[in-house]
């Protein structure tokens, strides 16, 4: 599918996006605080950098790994530039048929104290935890990713599941 792009074949580029876009978007959504209108700028501007270096791809490693690696240094960036206020995250939760009202609410009142915790942590250690656990990627990725090494990565997701578990005050979090 790179190559196809790299030849200037359209379709294939609406292919590569709508198979990583809610991926990227998910990961802005968290790595700025739940602020949904600066993550789809963030997403519009990491895919504005991979069709203007898609030229430059080399065929080394998974493609996904370089798609969050700009990712990440997209977010990171953003951060620079200035520090973000806090906001809530306000994912609606779908019922499905068997849920009651108040189970639902429950379930929201779990991910926003979950999401204002991880607002809490540092910014690598929010970053690998969003990575390994909404993303479910290998620490050896997210070291990849993150242009660090291993034993790195797992330390900034062991650190901030700690912190995490204090936050919320459980113990379910600290082996995750």
């Amino acid at each position: 599918m790179i190559r196809k792009i790299q030849a200037g074949d359209t379709d294939a580029w609406e292919t590569l996006v709508a198979k990583y876009y809610d991926q990227i978007f998910s990961f802005c959504v968290r790595r700025c605080l739940g602020d949904r209108a600066l993550a789809t700028d963030l997403t519009q501007e990491i895919f504005l950098k991979v069709v203007e270096n898609i030229g430059d791809y080399r065929f080394s490693g998974k493609f996904f790994n370089y798609l969050f690696t700009i990712t990440v240094n997209v977010c990171n960036n953003q951060y620079r530039k200035k520090k973000l206020a806090q906001f809530e995250l306000d994912e609606t939760v779908l019922p499905s048929e068997s849920e009651t009202a108040v189970h639902q609410l429950i379930k929201q009142e779990s991910a926003n104290e979950l999401q204002a915790a991880l607002n809490q942590l540092p910014d690598v250690q929010r970053e690998a935890l969003i990575l390994k656990y909404y993303h479910e990627l290998k620490v050896k990725d997210i070291a990849t990713i993150t242009g660090t090494g291993v034993a790195t990565a797992q330390s900034r997701i062991h650190q901030g599941l700690k912190k995490l578990s204090r936050a919320l005050n459980r113990e379910e979090y600290q082996n995750g």
